[in-house]
């Protein structure tokens, strides 16, 4: 019996005891502001609430971003909400009709001026002409710079005694028309770099239009040009080729941009462009690729700006690229005739170039085109189609279902690459990532590279050059790849430094330890070239 009393007090005093410690327990002070708490002072989850809650208020912009939302597999994605899995660039119906509008005012000018300028290649008087323009009201002379064009194209087409007369009848006008305030350098300017942008087509019907358009640019500083901008005229004209070279090229550019819609082979493309060894028709490649795809159905349009992409910076100078695009915006009217849909195509194309970084952002601000024309019309569209909500991912998609989000997922790929590297500093691991990506793919690495390093410290600026470095001595990564990464690093460098202003220093060394040529930054040329004469 002594045995059993005992184990019954022990029993009852190790509840007590645990009664006690319970009673504690739920008496202490929770999420206490005295710092003596595992939460020191802060509420759980940063007072967004316990398990299963779904945040606290204002959490819902923080993941506002293209990855967030454009989840189109998650269940909750909301189509209609988001703009839809794929991206509409139709023009809105007011920009279409403004559009329209633009289109037929720069034609019914263009005729008018057409007319003017028989009129006084007949009676040669400049009071008649600059009455005629007077009499156009065309406003803010947004369209001037046609006069110089149109007059000089219908002086060009005459023969060759008349003609003759006609471009010294032309250069007078000029000069009368800037002494009466009618046309200013900005317009004569214009007016030739939008005639010299077509100086192939022009010869071929033309033999001598580069010798005869030489001569009004020789005559340009009566008539208000600087000699820098003669300068670059002139070298307009010194790249232009002869009319047997150009029809033959042209010719073949045609049949490989025809071939790659059916094969979609682009390295076949690029063997093909380079074999002719003409760099300086590398516009008209584009020209040409967009030109026939617009005549035709989504599926080329994707693999034309497919096309685009992997060529810039490689098989085409990005200064070609720029001038391609120039060339179509400049020719909108003409474009607008045959293709009706101009506005919403042409301007998808531009900002899909601009998503795929084959054009740079800048481009959209610095492209040779007027307020008035129908270029700066898809300009603005392209703009517009830039600012949607999640446009930079979505404009893959531009075309519909497409081979555009592998693009996307290589670019993902890349990304999640370099971080993983810099985060583990495993550079035989990276190496290896490196070349199980595509070759044409490989200069999206060089610039991820830099352009992720810019944003963390020089821990990652070393690390980026040490992987670019064995890449090169490795033989990964090919030098026209390389180079192409360097390039759009180059292009980009203005608005990286507006979120680290020593992003060009950072870019000079990394030059420096990858043993290849100084950058020169802006200024710097000119005064390396005064070194040099010194």
């Amino acid at each position: 019996p002594y045995l059993s009393l005992l184990f019954a007090l022990s029993v009852l005093f190790i509840a007590l005891v645990m009664s006690t410690i319970k009673s504690k327990k739920r008496d202490k002070l929770k999420h206490s502001v005295t710092g003596k708490t595992k939460s020191q002072g802060q509420a759980r989850k940063g007072g967004a609430g316990g398990k299963g809650t779904w945040g606290k208020a204002g959490d819902e912009y923080k993941y506002d971003d293209d990855e967030g939302y454009l989840d189109w597999k998650d269940p909750n994605y909301d189509g209609a909400e988001n703009g839809g899995f794929y991206f509409s660039s139709v023009p809105e119906k007011e920009v279409e009709k403004a559009f329209s509008a633009s289109i037929k005012n720069q034609n019914m000018f263009k005729d008018k001026i057409r007319g003017a300028a028989r009129e006084y290649f007949k009676a040669l008087d400049k009071n008649e002409f600059k009455l005629r323009i007077k009499e156009t009201q065309m406003r803010d002379s947004l369209l001037y710079h046609e006069i110089v064009k149109e007059v000089l194209k219908l002086a060009l087409d005459m023969g060759a005694k008349e003609g003759e007369k006609a471009l010294h009848a032309s250069s007078d006008l000029f000069r009368y028309l800037k002494k009466e305030n009618i046309l200013d350098s900005r317009h004569i300017y214009k007016g030739f770099y939008h005639l010299f942008n077509q100086i192939n087509e022009i010869s071929i019907d033309c033999p001598k239009a580069s010798e005869k358009l030489l001569y009004v640019v020789e005559c340009a500083l009566s008539f208000g040009l600087e000699q820098g901008q003669i300068d670059h005229l002139k070298d307009c004209l010194k790249n232009s080729t002869d009319q047997k070279t150009v029809k033959a090229t042209k010719a073949k550019i045609e049949g490989a941009v025809k071939e790659y819609l059916d094969s979609e082979d682009i390295e076949e493309l690029n063997t093909c462009f380079s074999e002719m060894k003409m760099p300086s028709m590398g516009h008209e490649l584009i020209k040409k690729a967009i030109s026939i795809a617009l005549d035709r159905g989504t599926r080329e349009r994707e693999l034309v700006s497919r096309m685009i992409s992997e060529t810039s910076g490689s098989c085409i100078q990005r200064e070609e690229v720029d001038k391609g695009f120039e060339i179509l915006l400049q020719r909108v009217e003409d474009l607008h005739m045959d293709v009706p849909k101009i506005l919403e195509y042409l301007s998808a194309f531009v900002a899909r170039a601009v998503a795929d970084e084959a054009l740079a952002p800048s481009f959209l601000l610095q492209a040779h085109v007027q307020e008035g024309d129908g270029g700066y019309e898809v300009v603005q569209q392209a703009q517009r189609l830039l600012n949607k909500r999640g446009a930079m991912q979505r404009l893959s998609r531009v075309w519909g279902p497409s081979s555009g989000d592998s693009i996307q997922m290589l670019k993902k790929n890349v990304k999640d690459l370099v971080e993983e590297y810099y985060a583990a500093n495993e550079l035989k691991e990276a190496v290896s990532l490196v070349k199980s990506l595509p070759p044409h793919f490989h200069h999206e690495v060089v610039k991820r590279a830099f352009v992720l390093a810019l944003d963390k410290n020089q821990r990652e600026l070393d690390l980026c050059a040490k992987l670019l470095k064995a890449l090169d001595d490795q033989k990964v990564v090919w030098k026209s790849q390389m180079e192409r990464g360097l390039a759009r690093i180059e292009a980009s460098l203005a608005d990286m430094a507006l979120d680290n202003v020593k992003a060009k220093e950072h870019y000079a060394e990394l030059r420096k330890k990858l043993d290849l040529e100084p950058f020169v930054q802006e200024g710097g040329k000119e005064e390396k070239d005064k070194k040099e004469e010194n």
